[in-house]
């Protein structure tokens, strides 16, 4: 049979991981349903949208908002999203849910100088100063379940930790924005959390209270960054190449456009972009400059393609914790032959 983008259908046992129902009702068949997780990778296609620019390359996009990635991964089951950005594991999840999907390329960024992709922090009030202090008292560790953060923090603790020192327990959460609200009422000891959320809750002055501390035990700058995938289900590749090679040349084009606008810029006119994609709910007219201020805007690179031993380490993680109940082979799942 003749696929779209050389894509080689994966033959995997189908196992339900989920009914939650997601009313998002009826679309044309032409629109590309997209969900955004609150990630720096969904800034380019946020502003893409906002700058007219998938309009101007013919692709009709619709930005849908799930910041939970269990109901944004059902939602892709049900076919009720075409696409979607996500971590390197919840794609492995999702393909072992049996799910047809197919990774089209991966997005990496390298943060501004001075600044961080994603950190281990802790809040002033629990005195902790170092992860040396956190194994120390035995705090559990607020992180994403099964996720990349979880991967990364493992190798973290694998790169840092001396004989004798037992890696910290977990406590998971899947929302990162929930994540960072429990850190911001400074319920949780440690957490690991992504940019630009760092820096809101370090410079963000509650009307009912004193801004938190935010204290960075580690900046993982020790561990190599895993990427963003852009994945597709499968008949929906098979049946709209045209599109995707459509959404690519517009999102390349806010790649560029996004690199060569100064911040000030970019948060002046993407203020309503930015702000619904990271902190569901916040009122603008609320948002201090000196919170504009600091958020980190990275360089971003243009898409390509994962390498195949940053999947394997991955899924080999995901086999040594027993999330992964089967190996997909990593030229069956990704294919940038889309990529124009």
């Amino acid at each position: 049979m003749q696929r779209a983008c050389n894509i080689i259908r994966l033959g995997f046992t189908f196992i339900l991981l989920a009914t939650l129902f997601i009313g998002i009702g009826a679309h044309a068949a032409s629109t590309m349903r997209v969900s955004l997780p609150p990630v720096m990778a969904s800034l380019p296609v946020a502003f893409a949208e906002e700058w007219g620019l998938f309009d101007a390359h013919g692709v009709d996009v619709e930005i849908i908002g799930v910041t939970d990635a269990q109901v944004r991964s059902t939602a892709l089951s049900t076919g009720d999203l075409d696409f979607v950005i996500e971590d390197v594991t919840q794609f492995v999840f999702d393909l072992q849910s049996g799910q047809q999907l197919i990774a089209t390329s991966a997005s990496y960024s390298t943060p501004q100088t001075n600044s961080m992709q994603l950190g281990l922090i802790s809040p002033g009030s629990f005195r902790l100063d170092s992860i040396d202090d956190l194994v120390a008292a035995n705090y559990l560790v607020g992180t994403m379940y099964a996720s990349d953060h979880e991967y990364m923090l493992d190798q973290l603790f694998e790169a840092t930790l001396t004989d004798g020192q037992e890696k910290p327990s977990y406590t998971y959460y899947t929302d990162v924005l929930f994540l960072a609200t429990w850190f911001g009422a400074q319920a949780l000891p440690a957490v690991v959390l992504p940019e630009p959320h760092i820096s809101y809750l370090a410079t963000y002055t509650p009307a009912s209270g004193a801004k938190v501390e935010v204290v960075v035990l580690s900046d993982f700058s020790e561990i190599e960054m895993l990427p963003s995938l852009f994945v597709f289900r499968e008949t929906y590749a098979e049946e709209n190449p045209d599109a995707i090679a459509a959404f690519y040349a517009a999102y390349k084009e806010a790649v560029d456009r996004v690199n060569a606008t100064s911040r000030a810029e970019l948060l002046e006119t993407g203020l309503e972009v930015v702000l619904p994609l990271f902190f569901q709910g916040a009122d603008p007219t609320l948002i201090g400059q000196d919170v504009l201020d600091a958020i980190p805007i990275p360089t971003f690179e243009q898409p390509r393609e994962l390498p195949e031993e940053q999947y394997t380490s991955v899924l080999d993680w995901m086999e040594d914790r027993g999330y992964a109940l089967i190996r997909p082979v990593y030229e069956e799942i990704f294919d940038i032959t889309c990529l124009p």
